[in-house]
């Protein structure tokens, strides 16, 4: 919670005003607006004690701070054995924030509260799944080849019969990122992402490659990238810091070459001094508004003084604007402070010993909460009259909860009508859900099943009475406890009910712990020792090269240290410290061993490019035949190229493809064209004239068989005149066979007319090319 605070100004005359909330002159507490909720009533106090109740609701925001502080001690562990159950506990907490009687930045804690859990989720999601952040392209595994089939095309005249296919299919290797224990993680055992290139690492540690200056140029411009990212920011400290590793960065950096790399440096500096200009402006400020601050302190000290002085001891309404503007007056010079504070901490003391209407006025303020608090047992009791078959239920639970919570913000009442105000109220909320069990029909089947569900965790709890093994048990207690918060509720005397019986066994299971702490002790000891054996496993493995069976064996091992049990809480972050050590150090070897692998696979990429143009020219190459023969090596130097990243494997092979495929057709293409007119002549004949000879050769061909076979039919036919014995009387049977051989003789005649004539129209084609 800031200290910043926000002077009461004469037009609202606030009692008290910061920053997240004010008090009315009637004495109600309103909560500004944030992110989370609408201006709202807080509650209505007693102005006499106004400054304690203000600082009691600021303590009931710190507590709320520390119980998110609370919940993420040892959260990291809690999600190896939950994840689902920390993630629901957090989120309830979330929602259980706007409705705190407490006064403080909100918005503040559930944003820090949000990114320190999406922290630990990601440090245990890479615990249990480490595969996923690294990049698929990374397993070294040998690629299926295919074919580029083409079945038109005899072995010998195809040269493409043989390409290399990397299958789209190819497995990929997942890269384990380090997995996360109960422990914080400092900053230098931060594992970064695979693709992620190490700021300093210096010519010397890797040889030189094509491209280096580009690599040194990016490495400068991130440090003056870096710089931009942070000028804007308030933080003095860490921007200064910031600006020293940046400064170190840069004396370590790689040699740039003959690149010039000045206008990074200057505009580093220029950010420097642009920097060291704010601070100074910002620490003048600073002073200038400790000045300032003082004399309103001094003001309000002599404010004070006239009341004292002058017994003004009804004048409650002004001491309590004059305290609440005097805690939030800050900061001052601090050889001021001790001595201003004690000025007006006696006068306080003076003021509140001669209050004499403190007790009426809280006697006042306990009949006016009565009166509230009754106002709204009557609007609960009203509801049962509403109640009927197919009323609008969730609306209606709706608004018995506004009420509800209504009538919990609401203050003391007087002592003596306490007990019959919660009576009333218990009363109400036993009517409104017994009405709803007779005529809602689904709320009656989710209070059968929260029924069912608490009795098995009972049933549960009650077995684990007599479980031997105490540690396993009493982890077991806690799950339940977890699972419990999950089961809806159920009406207030069933709730109760239920509850009882549940306290009950996990009490008597506690008590049986209580009186076994030495064999409790004796368990957790051998978990311990259980754990240091999966250390020394674990210490054996991480000098390995075998990284998937590795990658395996450790996640075989991190499940057995989930399965063994709860070890002695002092040991427990040092023994996790060192497990998870030892995995850091393989999969550290391990990506560093992929990095590697990367860089080789970016070379290959860059290789199969420049092949893929070279085979994109003979797409359009003079001579198609003369082509296939040109594509024959570059084929073979795709091939031998080697893996590429699999982001770009798709689409190389893709275009693989597409240019062989031109290639072919136009080698199928040239091969018909060659049989037409010669190899020797394909560059002297346009496409047209190639296509009109090969039909008009076509038809010839066609013609020839059909001649061929007429000439033999014919030749029968005139064999069978021999037959015939001579005779002065007609034959109808001879006369029919003269008549075909006369028709036979002539449509050979015609056919050897069409014969000739496209043997000269092809010539005349030819002769005119």
């Amino acid at each position: 919670m800031t200290d910043s605070a926000n002077t009461p100004s004469t037009e609202n005359d606030y009692l008290f005003e910061n920053d997240y909330a004010y008090v009315t002159k009637e004495g109600e507490v309103k909560l500004k607006k944030t992110s989370l909720f609408e201006e709202k009533t807080l509650t209505t106090i007693d102005t006499d004690s106004l400054q304690e109740q203000i600082k009691a609701f600021e303590k009931a925001f710190e507590n709320l701070e520390a119980n998110m502080d609370n919940f993420f001690e040892g959260a990291e562990e809690r999600m190896l054995n939950d994840a689902e159950e920390v993630e629901e506990n957090f989120q309830k907490l979330l929602q259980e924030l706007p409705e705190a009687i407490a006064i403080g930045d909100f918005d503040a804690l559930v944003n820090r509260a949000k990114t320190s859990f999406e922290k630990i989720k990601k440090s245990t999601a890479e615990a249990f799944e480490p595969e996923k952040e690294e990049s698929a392209a990374e397993k070294v595994e040998p690629v299926k080849e295919e074919t580029v089939a083409e079945a038109e095309v005899p072995v010998e005249e195809e040269p493409l019969k043989n390409t290399v296919e990397e299958s789209p299919g190819e497995d990929k290797v997942k890269e384990e990122p380090v997995a996360s224990g109960p422990v914080k993680k400092k900053p230098d055992t931060k594992v970064e992402p695979v693709e992620e290139a190490t700021v300093n690492e210096t010519l010397e540690e890797k040889p030189e490659e094509p491209g280096k200056d580009k690599e040194s140029i990016k490495y400068y411009q991130e440090l003056t990238d870096k710089a931009e990212e942070i000028i804007s920011m308030s933080d003095w400290a860490y921007v200064s810091m910031e600006f020293d590793n940046i400064d170190l960065k840069w004396e370590e950096g790689p040699d740039p070459g003959d690149t010039d790399i000045r206008e990074f440096k200057e505009r580093i500096d220029s950010l420097r001094i642009e920097f060291e200009a704010k601070k100074r402006e910002h620490y003048e400020e600073q002073k200038r508004i400790r000045l300032e601050n003082l004399e309103k302190k001094k003001d309000l000290l002599s404010q004070m003084n006239t009341i004292v002085d002058g017994k003004k001891w009804t004048h409650t309404k002004e001491v309590g604007k004059i305290r609440g503007r005097w805690d939030h007056v800050k900061p001052i010079p601090s050889e001021e402070v001790e001595n201003l504070q004690n000025q007006f901490d006696a006068l306080l003391a003076t003021f509140d010993a001669h209050k004499v209407d403190r007790l009426v006025k809280q006697k006042q303020q306990e009949e006016d909460n009565l009166t509230g608090k009754l106002v709204i047992l009557e609007k609960m009791e009203g509801f049962s009259d509403k109640l009927e078959e197919g009323s609008e239920w969730k609306e209606l639970e709706k608004k018995f909860e506004d009420l509800s919570k209504q009538f919990r913000r609401i203050g003391r009442v007087p002592s003596e009508k306490n007990q019959d105000v919660w009576d009333r109220y218990h009363k109400a909320q036993d009517t409104f859900h017994s009405m709803r069990f007779k005529h809602d029909k689904q709320y009656r089947i989710d209070i059968e099943k929260f029924l069912s569900q608490k009795k098995k965790l009972i049933d549960e709890a009650e077995a684990l009475i007599d479980s031997d093994d105490l540690a396993d048990a009493a982890r077991k207690v806690n799950k339940l406890h977890r699972r419990w918060k999950k089961v809806g509720n159920l009406p207030q005397k069933d709730e109760n009910e239920m509850w009882d019986r549940f306290k009950e066994a996990t009490d008597a299971f506690n008590d049986k712990k209580s009186d076994n702490l030495e064999l409790l002790k004796e368990q957790e000891d051998e978990n311990y020792n259980e754990k240091l054996k999966l250390i020394e496993t674990a210490n054996e493995l991480k000098e390995s090269d075998e990284w998937e069976e590795t990658h395996k064996e450790f996640q075989k091992l991190m499940n057995t240290w989930k399965d063994i049990g709860p070890v002695p809480k002092r040991k427990s972050g040092k023994i996790w410290k060192k497990f998870k050590g030892a995995m850091d150090h393989f999969y550290d070897r391990r990506r560093d061993h992929f990095k590697e692998v990367k860089e080789e696979r970016k070379d290959n990429l860059k290789e199969k490019e420049e092949v893929l143009e070279k085979l994109a020219e003979l797409k359009s190459h003079d001579d198609p035949i003369k082509a296939v023969e040109l594509a024959k090596p570059l084929q073979d130097e795709f091939k031998k190229a080697g893996y590429v990243p699999i982001k770009h494997k798709n689409r190389l092979w893709k275009e693989y493809r597409e240019i062989c495929d031109v290639i072919y057709d136009r080698f199928r293409s040239g091969k018909a064209a060659a049989d037409v007119v010669g190899r020797q002549n394909l560059g002297q004949f346009s496409t047209d004239d190639i296509a009109d000879i090969r039909k008009k050769q076509n038809e010839l061909n066609k013609l020839r068989k059909t001649i061929s076979k007429l000439s033999s039919e014919l030749i029968q036919m005139k064999e069978s005149l021999s037959y015939f014995k001579p005779s002065g009387k007609g034959s109808s049977l001879l006369d029919d066979v003269k008549k075909r051989i006369e028709n036979a003789e002539q449509d050979l005649s015609d056919k050897e007319d069409r014969l000739t004539e496209l043997e000269r129209e092809i010539d005349t084609i030819k002769n005119e090319t």
